[in-house]
């Protein structure tokens, strides 16, 4: 089993519409659906209970730029948000219950390094076909919601926009019912709950992997190289650096092995200790 978190591409916010549909759609959906409560904790992303999707702004070429970043919908949940012209990039179960979330965009444009620059993006939360809540951000440039990954126990991770993705929070059902949407959390359980992986998203590399090594991950040693970035990191004692970029967004991958699995690490960015934007763990 493998658990990868989405750093090779970009997402986008909703657009102008979106929020002023919203603004429409709340004070029916409170006379209709007042038992649903959504709430946000996040300063930069809103939620809100709803249950009417506008259209699409644009065209469709405006999501057309990153095709490996979309889905075929097939869930009733995720046709009927394709089905007002936004392009559907995630269509996960939310909670043990009958939640979905389905994170969409209405511009999507070919990046550096196979990443995506993503506008326009939400995520809507149905309760089996019927919509119920949809998260947002504060303007329709911004870019704070992106993809969405799904998290060991039933939460969704809900990722920014921009290059490189950097996860925005996690989106949880809790024990009442609440819809909420917090910051990321303290650790992932992994591998069934067999192992746990701290938060080490923006941590410079000789931070991350002390985290890692805490928590029972070993570095594994990497194949000698000749690569310069590769080569300085081994020489810093960071013997782990499997591999280097030297162009585009300057990716390195680090190797960790525990327990449960095997863990890699990716950092981005050219300074001599890049920060984590990204892991996989592969369980045995």
């Amino acid at each position: 089993m493998s658990t990868r978190s989405p750093i090779r591409f970009r997402v986008p916010l909703f657009a102008s519409a979106l929020v002023l549909g919203c603004a429409l759609s709340l004070p029916a959906f409170a006379q209709t659906n007042a038992a649903v409560r959504a709430i946000s904790d996040l300063a930069n992303i809103r939620m809100k209970p709803l249950n009417m999707l506008p259209k699409a702004g644009g065209s469709a070429d405006d999501r057309d730029g990153c095709p490996n970043l979309l889905i075929k919908p097939k869930s009733a949940a995720a046709k009927q948000v394709a089905a007002q012209g936004w392009a559907v990039m995630a269509d996960l179960p939310l909670g043990a219950g009958p939640y979905r979330a389905v994170s969409f965009a209405g511009v999507m444009q070919a990046a550096t390094s196979g990443t995506c620059n993503i506008a326009q993006g939400n995520v809507a939360v149905f309760d089996n076909d019927k919509l119920v809540a949809l998260a947002y951000g504060k303007s329709a440039e911004d870019t704070a919601i992106g993809t969405l990954t799904a998290l060991e126990g039933g939460a969704v991770r809900v990722w920014y926009g921009d290059i490189p993705a950097a996860p925005a929070g996690d989106l949880h059902v809790d024990a009442d019912g609440t819809l909420r949407l917090t910051k990321v959390a303290d650790e992932d359980a992994v591998c069934h709950g067999r192992a746990k992986v701290p938060n080490v998203y923006g941590t410079p590399i000789d931070k991350a992997r002390k985290a890692l090594i805490a928590k029972g991950w070993k570095p594994v040693r990497g194949v000698a190289s000749d690569e310069p970035r590769q080569a300085a990191l081994v020489k810093r004692g960071i013997t782990e650096a499997a591999s280097c970029a030297g162009t585009g967004l300057a990716y390195c991958d680090f190797e960790y092995v525990g327990p449960a699995g095997k863990l890699t690490l990716t950092t981005a960015g050219e300074s001599a200790l890049p920060s984590v934007v990204d892991y996989d763990v592969k369980c045995r």
